[in-house]
C-alpha cells in the first residue's frame, strides 16, 4: 500500500515535471517562429528599400522606411529579452 502511494506521487511529481517543461518548450517553439516571421519580413523590407533606392525615393518614402526599420529592431530585442527571460 505504501509502494502504491509512493509510485502515484512520483507519477504526479513526473507529470508535472513534464507538463512544466512542455510548457516552456511551446513558448520557446512560439518565439522561434515569431522570430522566424520577423526575419523574413526584414529581409523584405531590406529589399524593398534598397529597389526603391536605386529608383529614387523621395523623403517621406524614406522616413517611412527607416521608421520601419527602427520598428523591427525594437521587434528584435523585445525577442531577445523573451529569450533571456525563459532561459533564466
Amino acid at each position: 500500500m505504501t509502494f502504491d502511494v509512493l509510485s502515484f506521487l512520483a507519477g504526479l511529481a513526473a507529470g508535472g515535471l513534464t507538463g512544466a517543461l512542455a510548457m516552456i518548450l511551446h513558448r520557446l517553439e512560439n518565439t522561434a517562429d515569431l522570430q522566424e516571421r520577423l526575419r523574413r519580413v526584414t529581409q523584405e523590407v531590406e529589399r524593398i528599400g534598397n529597389s526603391a533606392n536605386s529608383i529614387s525615393q523621395d523623403s517621406n518614402q524614406k522616413a517611412q522606411t527607416d521608421e520601419l526599420r527602427r520598428e523591427l529592431d525594437e521587434i528584435h530585442a523585445e525577442i531577445r529579452r523573451m529569450y533571456k527571460r525563459s532561459a533564466h
